[in-house]
């Protein structure tokens, strides 16, 4: 008899707190429901204990064996979150950003600036925020241009097909494309396994996307760009990172490790400057008719908010610096503005050096995530904010790193 495998471990040991912790029915879960889980997951061990998977067939079974498990999982999660808030209430177990996205499309579609306007009046003013202070969100839309561009055909599409919107339509795409992808990448059958897996059922990061949080509406962008820079797709590559960027700040940390990884790899300035066009030129335009539109209000929004440079700024939060000053009384008043910046300069231009250097002598797309979540965790720690979701964004990462390819071997062609 053989062994039971480290993927069919991982798979138990992360799928089982999900399906006792999470709705995976819109009213009581049948028992059906369950019965049909663990059965999957008994003929998960099946295999390992009395198949040889070194057969291509035997493989293909198991992977078919995770997809039906994570379906029946996280996909029976999605729906049952979905139609349960549409039955009840649009604030019902959704975090704040889907509200407000959804307000922003039809602002959008209906000709209002989505950062020149304010949210009072929305499903957003009636989300839970604070019992004596008033959510600053009402008053800025912090998200790049492209996480709503982005979602607009679902809007139309949902809401002609269901009657309804709900902004964690367009994510969870987003969720299942980002595991096809990661099934793509890596040759290795257990290892692939694994990695779907802990991606899937990352226990640090797949709370917050049930609710609705945007890091992986992001992330799905940069993998593809990831994703494209291991197969030399370097002119390519600079569209989904461009949409990265276009959705989500949390990316722009990277933009100095991207630039130096293009360089290591074609040994051309001027070739790396064609290699960064397309990326450069999607970027402006997608954010270029928002800045015609409303210059001060989208940088209002999008930069100074998170800095606590405007009105009605994102206060001092989470687990950083920032909460040590306030502990300590440094910051009295967590809405005020306070130099972050200083330390992020001090700290992060030597970091950003090492790091580059670091990159240069082996540059793999592994270093290069690798230094991007060096660099973030760093960075976001000596911030405004570092809080809970961002922590669970940089165990995505590093399991990212972890499990992608060598100078790309062993991905699949």
């Amino acid at each position: 008899m053989k062994n039971i495998k480290l993927d069919t471990i991982l798979l138990f040991a992360l799928l089982i707190p999900f399906v006792m912790n999470y709705r995976i029915s819109p009213g009581a879960t049948p028992y059906w429901l369950f019965g049909f889980i663990f059965f999957g997951l008994l003929n998960y061990i099946l295999l390992d204990l009395f198949f040889d998977l070194k057969l291509k067939l035997l493989n293909k079974l198991k992977m078919a064996a995770l997809w039906v498990l994570i379906i029946a999982t996280i996909g029976s999660g999605i729906y049952s979150e979905v139609i349960v808030r549409h039955q009840s209430s649009p604030t019902y177990n959704v975090h704040d950003i889907v509200l407000q996205q959804e307000s922003a499309i039809r602002f959008l579609i209906h000709g209002t600036n989505p950062y020149s306007a304010t949210y009072f009046g929305t499903p957003l003013e009636k989300w839970h925020y604070s019992d004596t202070e008033v959510n600053p969100a009402l008053y800025h839309f912090v998200m790049g241009p492209f996480y709503l561009i982005f979602a607009i055909p679902f809007y139309f599409v949902s809401t002609r097909t269901f009657g309804f919107f709900d902004g964690r339509i367009p994510l969870f795409f987003l969720f299942f494309s980002l595991l096809i992808m990661a099934g793509r990448l890596v040759k290795d059958e257990e290892k692939k396994r694994q990695f779907i897996t802990l991606l899937a059922f990352n226990p640090a990061t797949l709370g917050y996307a049930i609710e609705g949080r945007s890091d992986i509406f992001m992330f799905a962008f940069l993998f593809a760009a990831f994703y494209l820079l291991s197969k030399e797709r370097l002119l390519l590559a600079g569209i989904p990172m461009a949409f990265a960027f276009a959705v989500k700040q949390s990316v722009w940390p990277i933009l100095p490790f991207y630039i130096a990884y293009l360089i290591f790899k074609t040994k051309n300035v001027k070739q790396t400057f064609k290699n960064i066009l397309p990326f450069v030129l999607t970027f402006i335009a997608l954010i270029l008719p928002f800045l015609i539109w409303d210059y001060r209000s989208f940088v209002d929004s999008t930069i100074f908010y998170l800095s606590g440079a405007t009105q009605n700024s994102y206060p001092v939060s989470g687990y950083g610096l920032g909460m040590i000053l306030n502990q300590i009384g440094v910051i009295k008043d967590v809405y005020q503005y306070f130099p972050f910046h200083i330390f992020q300069i001090l700290v992060g231009i030597p970091l950003a050096w090492i790091l580059i250097v670091y990159l240069r002598k082996n540059p793999s797309v592994s270093r290069f995530i690798t230094v991007y979540g060096i660099f973030l965790f760093v960075f976001w720690y000596l911030s405004r904010y570092f809080n809970n979701s961002h922590l669970g964004y940089l165990s995505m990462i590093f399991i990212t790193a972890y499990f992608w390819p060598e100078n790309g071997k062993n991905t699949e062609k």
